[in-house]
């Protein structure tokens, strides 16, 4: 972040945030991936597709996550399981 003020506007959600629910998902396009995925409720990820720059198995990352729970980490696609609320943030949002 160049400084804080780009950090406080990231926070408060400029920029595009996507909102999925329930069992929707967010297919993998070219050219576009997300850097944080946010639960306010607790919420179930089925799957998840990782970058290169994760190391280990998407698969570790299928479970239940608590509410208020927000994961940083480079994903290009998700799927959820069930009920919850995940709000997602794609990289270009600055």
């Amino acid at each position: 972040m160049a400084n804080q003020q780009e950090l406080l506007s990231e926070q408060l959600g400029k920029g595009g945030v996507t909102m999925i629910e329930d069992t929707d998902a967010i297919a993998a396009v070219t050219g576009t991936s997300y850097y944080a995925v946010h639960f306010p409720v607790e919420t179930t990820i089925a799957a998840i597709t990782t970058g290169s720059n994760v190391t280990g198995a998407d698969a570790d990352l299928h479970r239940t996550y608590a509410a208020g729970t927000t994961l940083f980490l480079n994903f290009t696609a998700i799927t959820l399981s069930g009920t919850g609320l995940a709000l997602v943030y794609k990289n270009d949002t600055l």
